[in-house]
């Protein structure tokens, strides 16, 4: 089986998580800061070929009443755009998962306010364990 990578879409900055080869484990990454979508293709490529990932699970921020919203609109753009760099896609509800991500670093005494880089890459990596967990 192939590595996947889970992300968290934001407008100028992604959180990136990696699964491990076998698809059992979700690990943070890094997080990509972009000023143009083709900047953003480009990183996701080269960490794709370095990785040899062919899968994307991108999170996809509902909202509470499982409506649609302006973010869902780019994300659903930005899918079609990683499909024709040849990647298969997947949408993940990610609904919380900053939250969640916050809760774990308060947990551990980390100021979730001067580490946002940390909350995009544990956001990434929660939502990828979800697939991960979900397809088992």
């Amino acid at each position: 089986m192939r590595r996947i990578i889970g992300i968290d879409f934001g407008l100028s900055k992604v959180g990136v998580a990696i699964s491990d080869p076998s698809g059992i484990i979700s690990m943070p990454l890094e997080v990509i800061r972009y000023k143009e979508q083709k900047d953003l293709v480009k990183s996701l490529k080269k960490i794709a070929l370095e990785k040899n990932v062919k899968t994307l699970v991108i999170g996809y921020p509902l909202n509470m009443n499982y409506k649609e919203n302006n973010m869902t609109e780019i994300i659903d753009k930005f899918k079609i755009i990683m499909e024709k760099n040849d990647f298969e896609i997947y949408l993940e509800d990610e609904r919380l998962s900053s939250e969640y991500a916050k809760k774990i670093m308060r947990q551990q005494n980390i100021k979730t306010g001067k580490n946002k880089e940390m909350v995009d890459v544990l956001a990434a990596s929660i939502i990828l364990q979800t697939y991960l967990d979900r397809k088992k």
